[in-house]
């Protein structure tokens, strides 16, 4: 390998740092956007966060955010490539797969359920308004599937990846437990989400702490390997 490609390479390594640490600035975005608006009771408070900005943010920050950590991820794997290939492999096509599930569902959300049926329902008439209704709450169901696939692919991804970066100096040991107890608070999720084991507490202070940390980590990581100019 050239000089010339090894920097291009270096390059790339670093952007996937800066990736890592604008989805640690995301993560704590998706926290706390949903503390600055509240949600009116019953149906029709539901149906106005189409005009509610900070909700329409959040949605948008999700979208970008899963992409930016895509890329991030799939760096991480291709610096593991020699050092743990089939843990690097597993993890990077665990994460391909959250992010689709995860942007898709967003995406059908902000354009069908808030800029098409939320939208419209205050003027729709008698025919009309039903059939809003039911779309919504088929929505709400189909979300629920689409987010049993991006938490399990994100508990795939994130084991695979706490395998791989286990053997390596402090930092990169750090960053592989960081993974490893991302599994754990995604069981969480799993669990209080799907069957009701009322763990919601565990979730809202480990999360804005665990994930954000993580994920600046990583960033950290990558920055450095770029800089030392490893034979990536």
């Amino acid at each position: 390998m050239s000089s010339k490609e090894r920097r291009d390479l270096s390059r790339v390594v670093f952007v996937g740092g800066l990736a890592a640490i604008a989805t640690a600035v995301s993560t704590l975005l998706l926290w706390y956007l949903p503390r600055t608006y509240t949600v009116e009771p019953g149906f029709e408070g539901v149906v106005a966060l189409h005009a509610e900005p900070a909700y329409m943010a959040r949605l948008w920050v999700n979208y970008l955010h899963v992409f930016l950590a895509l890329f991030a991820y799939g760096v991480v794997a291709w610096v593991l490539r020699r050092e743990a290939p089939a843990a690097a492999a597993i993890g990077f096509v665990a994460f391909l797969m959250w992010c689709l599930a995860e942007a898709v569902g967003i995406s059908i959300n902000i354009w069908a359920v808030n800029e098409t049926w939320r939208a419209a329902y205050a003027a729709a008439d008698a025919d009309t308004e039903p059939l809003i209704r039911a779309s919504l709450h088929t929505f709400s169901g189909v979300w629920d599937g689409v987010f049993f696939v991006v938490l399990t692919t994100f508990l795939v991804g994130t084991t695979s990846f706490g395998a791989a970066l286990w053997r390596g100096p402090v930092v990169q040991k750090t960053l592989s437990i960081l993974f490893f107890l991302a599994a754990p608070l995604t069981v969480v999720i799993m669990l209080d989400g799907y069957f009701g084991a009322s763990l919601s507490q565990w979730v809202s202070w480990s999360y804005p702490v665990l994930q954000p940390l993580s994920r600046g980590l990583m960033g950290f990581w990558l920055i450095r390997l770029a800089l030392q100019k490893p034979q990536l």
